[in-house]
């Protein structure tokens, strides 16, 4: 067992992880630079409701009082939302965060770190990081942890504001299998589809645990599922498009784009997040289920 001054397991995710019972990851940046505090705590209801719904434990990964958590409860994600010094932590800052300001949201990549040492291999997300417009060289650490950790990432492929062709070759790079849920395109975050072709696609939660199980015995990683929003649900691709680009970098550039695209198109923006942010939970919570008869 990890020692508590680099991790500390909720009694909860430790128990259930310990008898074998099925566990979500769930990553905490967009409770502290991905959504307004209100509709952030929407999200996290409604993605532990999914988890709970499916008889699976939920475990919310963050940065709490110098600690890096797996289990925080609704209050203390409610806390962390509530605070205005939180970081954005990923692998890189994350053993800095801890001890200034102790307290963060953690990103996929971190969330990975998290789950992988606590013994839990799926984790759920909205969209993931990747490779930004422009020379190449502004890459999230997303990608990187995916070709280390044996994860199973369930989301609605990159997020909008990233160049998702080149994401998609730098994952295919890094050997990790991007799976699409019933579809055979990329899924494009707030939108339907990024129109993209996938190699792989999977029709039942039993062909997407076949795979997973496959790829991890032949010494894979990390693993994406691509689950797409329903029209009804989505965003136009074509409305997505035509922000100039931020002047922003780094950590704080995603946050920025994504705060101007809520700028420029109100809360379907919200809506459409919160919206697959509960359907990645619901089925992340089935991936897991499905894992653990195969164990």
């Amino acid at each position: 067992m990890p020692s508590v001054t680099s991790l500390t397991i909720a009694p909860a995710v430790r128990d259930a992880v310990a008898s074998g019972a099925a566990v979500v990851a769930l990553e905490s940046a967009v409770i502290t630079h991905g959504l307004p505090k209100a509709a952030a705590m929407d999200a996290v209801r409604q993605q532990w409701a999914a988890c709970m719904k499916a008889n699976v434990t939920p475990a919310v990964v963050g940065v709490f009082e110098g600690q890096l958590r797996v289990g925080l409860t609704i209050d203390e994600c409610a806390a962390l939302a509530g605070r205005t010094d939180a970081v954005k932590v990923s692998p890189w800052n994350l053993a800095a965060g801890t001890v200034s300001p102790g307290f963060g949201g953690t990103t996929v990549a971190a969330t990975m770190v998290a789950a992988t040492r606590a013994g839990i291999r799926v984790v759920s997300t909205g969209g993931i990081g990747g490779v930004h417009p422009g020379d190449g060289q502004d890459v999230s650490s997303d990608l990187t942890e995916l070709g280390r950790q044996p994860v199973c990432v369930v989301c609605a492929g990159p997020k909008s504001t990233l160049d998702a062709g080149a994401t998609l070759e730098r994952l295919e790079t890094l050997g990790v299998p991007v799976i699409g849920w019933r579809s055979s395109l990329l899924a494009g975050f707030l939108a339907t589809s990024a129109g993209l072709r996938l190699p792989a696609r999977a029709e039942t939660v039993d062909d997407l645990a076949s795979i997973l199980s496959r790829h991890w015995d032949l010494g894979g990683a990390g693993v994406v599922v691509s689950q797409p929003l329903p029209g009804e649900l989505a965003i136009p691709r074509a409305e997505l498009a035509g922000d100039d680009a931020t002047t922003a970098r780094g950590p704080d550039r995603t946050p920025a784009e994504l705060s101007r695209l809520q700028a420029r198109l109100g809360d379907r923006v919200i809506r459409a997040n919160v919206a697959l942010l509960e359907r990645n939970a619901a089925l992340a919570s089935l991936v897991a289920l499905a894992l653990n008869t195969r164990v």
